[in-house]
């Protein structure tokens, strides 16, 4: 409002000078200029015709004030004189502002009473619904369940598994609402509530239906700050909370609803639009323990880039090492602390928890070797991954756009001797199994948004049983875990916009290691050899209907 008064005094107060030195034509167009600059304002809705009228008394006012009397004594006021300002530059001064006028007419909302506050432009909300049809088949020659859950002694796999030979019909729901708020240029504070799940589904937050007409529950699947520094350069960033996956990878490694809890900082640079680098470390608390100094941990850093090979064709890789700190099973001495002593003294920490693991990894029993309880597992191998993701983008280049990618993880942790040290027992059968691979392609649109927009994909692969931490596995390929291999095909049609139709085929089977296990057709309880090996085919096919908004 004070560069509008400005500019009226201005006008008004230049009428004596104007007539003194015979400029009226100079005046008459600063006075149009303004008057034509609040006449647009009053057109627009950004100010009152009251206020107009009162801004204009106002600068009548200023501009008729008589100058302040000199004191008795003083000087003669010296003569001010004016140098010429061509017409260009005058032109421009109008310009800028009448400019200045504008954006702040439009920050401060004159003459719009009912405006909403300014921070709601800074929110924006979204989110997403899934509803899905899935069906699990399981093959006629699988192991049945109870072979699985009769193993007590060390190495062990899928000893938690209830289901393997009926099949299975299911709806689930996933419904996900994000809040976004933009607190200056460098920062932002992001929450998001979604369905699942919440006592032993850290990886999926679909809803399996069917609860009575019951109501669901809501976790906080997201809530972090995100950080912008101005330092060095702007391709620095800090999380803090629970965020999204915050590295360069495929669901081989980590599923798209799986949340970080930690610290994560990503530091970019772009050389030109086609090249650029990127590395991301982060610092993430799996389980805190109270009685115990050895809490476990996920340290994780990565190193990448993107160039472009050629008009359209787009290259990204990335090298990432992750180290599992503490998660490994360590067998108890003594028995569990009695008396006094129970509960208040650190026991079974190294448990691999039922609430977190899936099948396929090797499992060892922690009991002390006096123990005749139920056996309590721990994880055999430690975990030091490394994965190398490479992804090849084509677009222009074929009829439709393609995308490639290929993934590959190989766990360093394992090692046979300090797993015999830990378990206590030879374990002469046990051999390393370490190694994950994964390929896919897609073709179609890569973001569904309008009717008739499309997908199609396919992809191969397979996960040796100690290659990844079997309970931060995707939950569609074998229900979970690791030790399988096989492929996935399927698509999606955009019906509406942001609303689309998916389909998708999964069907894997138990790799063999080579170590045969044997069971008694009288006794299925009694057996010998590798579980691991042992038959296991599941399909699974699923249909969605998906919303974003």
């Amino acid at each position: 409002m004070k560069p509008l008064i400005a500019l009226l005094t201005a006008a008004l107060a230049a009428a004596p000078a104007a007539a003194q030195n015979s400029d009226k034509e100079e005046l008459a167009r600063l006075r149009a200029t303004t008057q034509a600059l609040i006449d647009a304002l009053v057109s627009q809705g950004l100010l009152t015709r009251e206020k107009a009228e009162a801004i204009l008394r106002q600068a009548q006012v200023t501009a008729a004030a008589p100058a302040p009397a000199a004191p008795a004594g003083a000087e003669a006021p010296k003569v001010l004189r004016i140098p010429y300002v061509p017409e260009s530059t005058r032109q421009q001064m109008r310009d800028e502002i009448k400019a200045e006028v504008l954006a702040q007419a439009k920050g401060e909302r004159w003459g719009q009473p009912d405006a909403l506050p300014d921070w709601v432009g800074r929110i924006r909300v979204g989110g997403d619904v899934r509803a899905r049809a899935q069906s699990e088949f399981f093959d006629d020659h699988n192991l049945p369940a109870d072979v699985f859950r009769a193993q007590t002694t060390s190495p062990a796999w899928a000893p938690d598994l209830t289901n393997t030979t009926t099949d299975r019909q299911r709806m689930t729901l996933r419904a996900r609402l994000e809040v976004d708020a933009k607190l200056s240029d460098q920062v932002l504070a992001s929450v998001r509530l979604a369905t699942g799940n919440t006592a032993n589904s850290a990886t999926s937050t679909s809803q399996t239906l069917g609860n009575n007409f019951n109501r669901y529950t809501l976790g906080l699947d997201r809530a972090y700050i995100r950080w912008q520094p101005p330092v060095f350069f702007n391709g620095l960033s800090a999380d803090v909370g629970r965020m999204s996956n915050p590295f360069y990878s495929t669901d081989l490694a980590w599923p798209d609803d799986l949340a970080f809890d930690g610290v994560a900082t990503k530091l970019s640079h772009t050389f030109a639009p086609q090249r650029s680098v990127f590395a991301t470390a982060g610092v993430f608390p799996l389980e805190e323990l109270n009685l115990a100094t050895r809490d476990k941990w996920l340290l994780g850093a990565q190193l990448g880039g993107e160039i472009d090979l050629a008009r359209g064709v787009q290259l990204k890789v990335g090298l990432a090492g992750y180290q599992f700190r503490h998660i490994e099973g360590q067998r108890e001495s003594a028995p569990p602390p009695s008396g006094p002593r129970n509960g208040a003294t650190n026991y079974f920490s190294s448990q691999y928890s039922t609430g977190l693991r899936l099948k396929g990894n090797t499992l060892i029993n922690i009991n002390d070797p006096t123990s005749t309880a139920s056996p309590t597992w721990g994880l055999a191998s430690r975990f030091k991954p490394i994965d190398l993701t490479l992804g090849l983008q084509l677009d222009g280049v074929m009829p439709v756009p393609v995308g490639f990618t290929f993934d590959v993880i190989k766990n360093l942790g394992f090692n046979l001797q300090d797993i015999r040290a830990r378990a206590g027992v030879p374990l002469p059968d046990l051999r390393e199994k370490t190694l994950a691979v994964q390929a896919r392609v897609q073709a179609g649109t890569a973001k569904l948004a309008r009717r008739g927009d499309w997908q199609a994909f396919a992809t191969l692969r397979q996960v040796e049983r100690d290659a990844w931490v079997d309970g931060f596995t995707d939950t569609t390929w074998h229900l979970g875990g690791t030790n399988y291999k096989g492929w996935s095909i399927g698509g999606n049609y955009g019906l509406d916009r942001n609303f689309w139709l998916g389909a998708r085929w999964t069907s894997t089977r138990n790799l063999d290691d080579g170590v045969r296990f044997l069971a008694v057709p009288s006794d299925p309880t009694s057996l010998s050899g590798n579980l691991s090996s042992a038959p296991l085919r599941i399909d699974v096919f699923q249909m969605d209907l998906n919303v974003r908004f």
